[in-house]
């Protein structure tokens, strides 16, 4: 589903990474009784309790420091976990997510009926459903946000593809928009409370897609002082404005009623809500900390009730001092390494990673162990696979041979051989690239240097390491701007194409530029597979060629780490890592 975008860190080396763990164990041993710290913790101890007496008596009865700063709140752009995270708490699909399973269940839409082919989905809204404005929810307010998926391509527009004649709706609009009518797409208001959508082939998962922030609905009113029309292709864009308190108007179990930037969101329930006696907190703070350091402290000062995702070394310290508070459990995603397989680099030379061989080579000449056991220490399981081991009838395809201090010899003697032949034996005339990382999570910084130093001491070549801020990494690895970039993945939504589909030939979530005709070819064809055993086995034989190809180098499949009070409640401990707000509260001594 999401980039995996942590929230906190200060770019530090391995040295400094290692200061920080004797700063995090003297911050973590307040824990017992708010005792005093020496040094400079001490200090940030003081400030932050003076700061929390301020603004006790403002307190949301729900504050949680969420995974990283929400870069934008437009359902058409969402594709950072922390965005979409809050895109749940504001908006509601036709289907929502069950509190405890994260499972579809009925949200905007009362009911839904599915034809007997499994390829049509009537569905019909609820007559109480209501915007934050108060305007009544209706059908063309969905089947207006998805038109403008198409028109205006988001990250997950292909997933719109399920729906027969959206693709070539889309291409044909872009190429000329005159021309492109939408009646020939799968979407048809019937009424103002019922909605047909038509699929190309059965999608087992549709309505889990229903429930997915690309498929939420826009009050097309609130945006129509936003619209801009290009002169020339007449083509219609909105700008970035709308998502801004007091402009955003939403449908979910929450309104946005302040986001500062560097601070966070504040979220007030909606009183129009369908289901507004359901909504446990009427009031959410979302918080934006990056200082792993500080979020810590506000957590153990009171001010905070839960955070989303804390660093692995705050985590594993927790944990090492019995702490119970710590929760650590299965994921839903992969931390792995993105190569630029384009064949120029974004200065125009010579790519050598567009050559599968040197892929391949850098693949199977990195020990894992030493990153899982060192720096992320919370027992996370290295990872020469793309699909996390979480689907149990999916049959796991054979990864490329790892390090693991048994049959080394051999590994390296076969990269070192398949470097060689693609033109760099003993990494000679290999270019120094560089290794990108995002600067607000320490752990990547840790990792990359073990990456360099193996890479370097297996192979002899020499590469940079290259820490950059988060707003600025985000761009640049979308963007392709880079040559290897750390990368990871959650899934959107209960199936493995949930993976595969990332690196689809045409999907904009493809950071790689890998393209691989065959690839694509099998999971068309998992797509219209209708039995289930054999649908998996074709998304098993395409991530069979991803992982053979290397357009990613896994390392090590994540768990997730929360720190989280016992008076919460609302909360699953799901692989997932999602949560519907509604359901959350935190019981606070007056």
């Amino acid at each position: 589903m999401m980039k995996n975008s942590l929230p906190v860190g200060n770019g530090l080396g391995l040295m400094k990474f290692r200061t920080m763990r004797r700063l995090l164990g003297a911050c973590i041993g307040m824990a017992a009784g708010f005792g005093v710290m020496a040094g400079p913790i001490a200090g940030l101890t003081a400030v932050t309790a003076a700061a929390s007496a301020a603004v006790a008596d403002d307190r949301a009865d729900f504050t949680f420091i969420n995974r990283g700063e929400v870069g934008t709140l437009d359902p058409n752009r969402m594709s950072w976990m922390q965005d979409i995270r809050i895109g749940y708490a504001l908006w509601e699909g036709l289907y929502a997510l069950d509190g405890d399973t994260l499972a579809p269940i009925p949200g905007a839409a009362a009911k839904v009926e599915v034809s007997d082919d499994k390829k049509t989905y009537t569905f019909t809204l609820r007559d109480n459903g209501k915007w934050s404005n108060g305007d009544a929810v209706t059908t063309a307010d969905f089947a207006f946000a998805w038109r403008r998926m198409l028109e205006e391509p988001g990250d997950y527009t292909y997933l719109f593809h399920y729906i027969k004649g959206a693709q070539a709706y889309e291409q044909a609009y872009l190429q000329d928009n005159k021309a492109a009518d939408f009646k020939t797409v799968g979407i048809e208001v019937v009424s103002p409370t019922v909605l047909k959508i038509t699929l190309e082939s059965p999608c087992p998962f549709f309505l889990d897609l229903a429930a997915f922030p690309p498929f939420f609905p826009l009050n097309e009113k609130s945006l129509e002082k936003f619209k801009q029309v290009d002169p020339k292709s007449g083509r219609v864009s909105y700008g970035g404005e709308f998502t801004q308190p007091p402009n955003l108007v939403t449908n979910g179990p929450y309104r946005l009623d302040k986001w500062q930037l560097k601070v966070g969101q504040h979220l007030v329930a909606n009183p129009h809500y369908w289901d507004a006696a359901s909504v446990q907190s009427k009031t959410i703070d979302a918080l934006s900390v990056d200082d792993p350091i500080l979020g810590l402290q506000k957590y153990e000062l009171g001010d905070v009730d839960w955070i989303a995702d804390t660093t692995g070394e705050i985590a594993a310290n927790l944990k090492e001092k019995g702490r119970q508070d710590v929760k650590v459990f299965p994921s839903f995603g992969t931390y792995f390494y993105s190569f630029n397989c384009k064949e120029k680099l974004p200065n125009g030379d010579k790519n050598p990673l567009a050559d599968v061989r040197v892929r391949q080579a850098l693949a199977m000449s990195i020990d894992r162990r030493p990153i899982v056991k060192n720096v992320t220490r919370l027992g996370e399981a290295p990872a020469n696979l793309y699909v996390p081991p979480v689907f149990p009838d999916y049959p796991t395809p054979t990864g490329l041979p790892m390090l693991d201090g048994k049959s080394n010899a051999d590994v390296l003697a076969q990269a070192r051989k398949l470097l060689a032949e693609a033109g760099y034996p003993g990494g000679q005339g290999f270019p120094d690239l560089k290794i990108m990382y995002n600067t607000d999570v320490a752990e990547h910084q840790a990792i990359a240097e073990i990456v360099a130093r193996q890479w370097k001491k297996n192979l002899g070549i020499t590469l940079t390491l290259d820490g950059i801020e988060i707003k600025q990494f985000q761009t640049r690895l979308h963007g392709k701007d880079y040559a290897i970039s750390r990368a990871s993945w959650y899934g959107d939504y209960n199936d493995v194409s949930t993976f595969t589909d990332k690196y689809k030939g045409d999907s904009l979530n493809n950071d790689s530029a890998w393209v691989n005709a065959e690839y694509d070819k099998l999971l068309v064809a998992a797509t219209l597979e209708p039995d289930v055993k054999k649908r998996l086995a074709l998304l098993a034989q395409a991530e069979q060629i991803l992982v053979n190809e290397v357009p990613i180098l896994p390392m090590y499949f994540y768990v997730n780490k929360y720190v989280m009070r016992d008076n919460v409640s609302g909360i699953p401990l799901n692989p997932r890592n999602m949560v519907v707000f509604k359901k959350v509260a935190a019981t606070h001594s007056k």
